[in-house]
């Protein structure tokens, strides 16, 4: 059995059901990729080919080959990647700032898509990218990616259920009084010709805890947690609060301390899709960002 089987030996109170419904249940196979895979021969039970409105016994074996055929259209580069964590199911890296996640229109080669499209066509592999979060070009820090649409899937269901946290470090302008906190305004997306976003009472509830960890002469070392996952979403909420992010020149202004946004994903945990292992990641500050925080270690308050 290879690495991309899943299986599941029937149970007798669920014999003379469908194979369909024990795909869904049990295997957590979404209607999309159940498409997909009757379309490619990928269910068998009892190591036949089986449609799924067959009627299961107890005891029959049914697996699932979630291996996928797929055509890539992300150009492979040979890019170095800090990788943080790799099994079956997922890829966890530590992005640098400057990198873009995918690209977008300006921006056709370079980014983290075509570093891991390069590192799996360099192993014989053909899979797709498929962040499961993603991280503004000059944000550092973790980013989880799933290694088939199964995988992507089960981690997507995990974070809208709440289940999969991240820890982002931002370091603000400005002394914020108390020491934690909770934003709570929608975002929207007013122009789609610009990447700006903004609060408007029409936008998407959008949801940011925020704690004190550190505060200096004029700026505030912040730990947050999102509630939501908006685009920009610290961003903009820090903004509005009248505390950019030091460096941030869409919501804010340049600072001559740092060359980008002074924000860093720099923990994640969730369950593994399989297994269902707890698994935590955590990744230190960036160069600049831990620069910037022991130029300004001398001037705390």
């Amino acid at each position: 059995m290879n690495d991309n089987m899943l299986s599941y030996v029937v149970d007798p109170q669920d014999h003379y059901i469908y194979l369909r419904d024990v795909l869904k249940s049990h295997l957590q196979i979404s209607h999309s990729l159940l498409t997909k895979l009757k379309l490619q021969n990928k269910i068998r039970v009892n190591g036949q080919v089986t449609l799924t409105n067959y009627r299961l016994q107890a005891g029959d074996q049914v697996t699932v080959d979630i291996d996928l055929e797929e055509e890539n259209t992300i150009e492979p580069e040979d890019i170095p990647l800090d990788i943080v964590y790799e099994d079956l199911d997922l890829l966890v890296i530590n992005k640098p700032p400057g990198l873009a996640v995918h690209p977008v229109k300006g921006i056709s080669g370079r980014t983290l898509a075509n570093a891991v499209t390069g590192y799996w066509t360099r192993q014989g592999k053909s899979i797709l990218f498929r962040p499961i979060n993603r991280l503004d070009k000059n944000t550092s820090g973790l980013i989880l990616i799933g290694k088939s649409q199964y995988a992507h899937q089960a981690i997507f269901r995990q974070q809208k259920q709440g289940r999969v946290s991240r820890k982002y470090l931002a370091l603000v302008e400005g002394i914020i009084p108390e020491n934690s906190g909770c934003i709570n305004l929608p975002i929207a997306h007013p122009d789609p010709r610009f990447c700006a976003r903004t609060i408007d009472i029409s936008g998407k509830e959008a949801i940011t805890n925020y704690l004190v960890t550190n505060r200096y002469e004029g700026f505030t070392l912040l730990s947050l947690t999102l509630g939501t996952g908006r685009t920009h979403q610290i961003r903009v909420h820090l903004s509005q609060a009248g505390y950019p992010i030091c460096g941030d020149v869409l919501y804010g202004s340049p600072s001559p301390l740092i060359s980008r946004q002074a924000l860093h994903a720099g923990q994640l945990a969730l369950k593994q899709p399989r297994t269902g292992a707890r698994l935590q990641f955590e990744t230190p500050l960036p160069a600049d960002m831990a620069r910037l925080l022991e130029y300004l270690s001398s001037t705390a308050v």
